[in-house]
């Protein structure tokens, strides 16, 4: 394969015609003037020579790559500049990635403006060039060949280019607060990642699951609590275990935390002028579908909600104590260190309806475990299984029936499960089902 080099002259910039170019945002003209009037025109406008002539040897060129230069180049009231000329017999195809690969090296692009050059470059390249099959082989064009002329590290960063580019062309929605290309890479993983769980979950239930996965499979129920609770039985759940949202707007929170938006956009929130009713409501349906002797477990934000918890636990009937139960973290975080300590822990009020018994009668409020690592989390809120199972181990007997209103990443079922505890319970997002589903296949229980 040879490299075009085109040969160097001078023009009029009147001789030179701007046609349709593939740059879309031209950045700041105002920057490129200044560095242009300090450093001059370093490289030649690239262009492609025509058959017009409006007199003997005048020459007329098509523009190939240089339009941000141009614009500031008239508007200084420069006349003539210097030129690389490419013949005229060069095909559409070669004219397109001439003009693409000059911009790689010129002013920043935005992500998807850089996204969608190597999608249509590597595209023509291989209309030129043939697509290169798999396996050793010198003919064709593949991802490795483009990013060789575009600088790359390596294919996959093509590659990857390629897929947002798809992807932001057919669910433009998803990528309108994407800033840099990390954002937009974190919406492809979150969308690769839920299309292939949910293949994986379709397959497990066309299958049959069977044994435990069945169990588990029917325990985890795609609905409302407010309306799957309407047929649970009265006083038949021996503990109910609330997480539920936490009315404190965790969109925002996880985003300012530097934790991406999309990691949260399935989840469920409450709006805080509705949340004191919405968790009334919850705390009665619970109390009608627990035994006469029996325990109810509720996580919560101590600011704001402490206070307004407590006192509806009470309403709704409940015994408790504001001594509440507490799970500790290695580390902790904070939105104000000059100001607030980091918080290491969350709490929970654990109540009772009647005169229960504990199963580890005497043990400490403190639960003290490592947090899920993040890249292994399915939702954002999500607890480790091994702080569920000593949670419930503490409060509960073998047998015994559990309620999960807000199930989430589904968590509390398998902590159940192997303490042969039979557990139920309610969500909405399908994502975290499937989820769930591919989760338990994997751990083969």
């Amino acid at each position: 394969m040879t490299i075009e080099v085109g040969r160097v002259a001078m023009a009029k910039l009147s001789d030179i015609e701007i046609g349709t170019r593939v740059r879309q945002e031209m950045g700041s003209i105002n920057e490129l003037e200044l560095s242009m009037k300090e450093s001059g025109l370093i490289q030649p406008l690239a262009v492609m020579e025509t058959a017009e002539a409006t007199e003997p040897d005048h020459k007329k060129y098509y523009l190939l790559a240089g339009e941000r230069r141009i614009i500031v180049l008239r508007k200084n009231g420069v006349e003539v500049v210097p030129i690389r000329i490419y013949p005229p017999d060069i095909s559409d195809l070669e004219m397109k990635t001439i003009e693409m690969a000059e911009n790689f090296y010129r002013k920043d692009m935005e992500y998807w403006e850089y996204d969608n050059i190597v999608r249509e470059m590597h595209g023509l390249r291989q209309q030129i060039h043939g697509v290169k099959p798999p396996g050793p082989g010198d003919t064709g064009w593949g991802a490795q060949d483009t990013a060789n002329v575009i600088g790359a590290d390596s294919k996959a960063t093509v590659t990857t280019a390629i897929k947002r580019a798809e992807a932001r062309e057919t669910f433009p929605e998803l990528f309108e607060k994407c800033k840099t290309q990390h954002d937009a890479t974190k919406v492809l993983r979150k969308m690769d990642e839920a299309v292939i769980k949910h293949a994986i979950a379709q397959k497990l239930e066309a299958d049959g699951a069977t044994g435990d996965l069945k169990r588990l499979a029917d325990a985890f129920v795609l609905k409302d609590f407010f309306e799957g609770v309407k047929k649970v039985p009265d006083g038949i759940m021996h503990l109910v275990e609330i997480d539920p949202p936490y009315g404190i707007d965790l969109a925002k929170a996880k985003k300012r935390d530097g934790e991406s938006i999309y990691s949260v956009d399935d989840y469920n929130e409450i709006d805080i002028d509705s949340y004191q009713m919405f968790m009334a409501g919850t705390l009665k349906e619970c109390y009608r579908v627990m035994s006469d002797h029996s325990w109810l477990l509720c996580w919560f934000a101590p600011e704001p909600w402490f206070d307004v918890i407590y006192r509806e636990l009470r309403e709704a009937g409940f015994e408790t104590t504001r001594m509440c139960g507490i799970w500790t973290k290695p580390s902790g975080q904070t939105k104000r260190p000059e100001i607030h300590l980091a918080n290491a822990y969350e709490m929970f009020f654990y109540a009772w309806k009647g005169r229960p018994a504990m199963n580890k009668a005497g043990r400490s409020n403190v639960f003290d475990y490592s947090p899920v690592p993040p890249p292994q989390k399915t939702h954002p809120t999500e607890r480790p299984i091994e702080l569920m199972r000593d949670i419930y181990e503490t409060f509960c007997f073998p047998g015994s029936r559990i309620l999960i209103p807000f199930l989430g990443s589904g968590s509390g079922l398998m902590a159940a499960h192997g303490l042969g505890m039979s557990a139920t319970g309610f969500e909405m997002t399908k994502a975290y089902r499937d989820s769930f589903l591919v989760k338990v296949h994997g751990m083969k229980m």
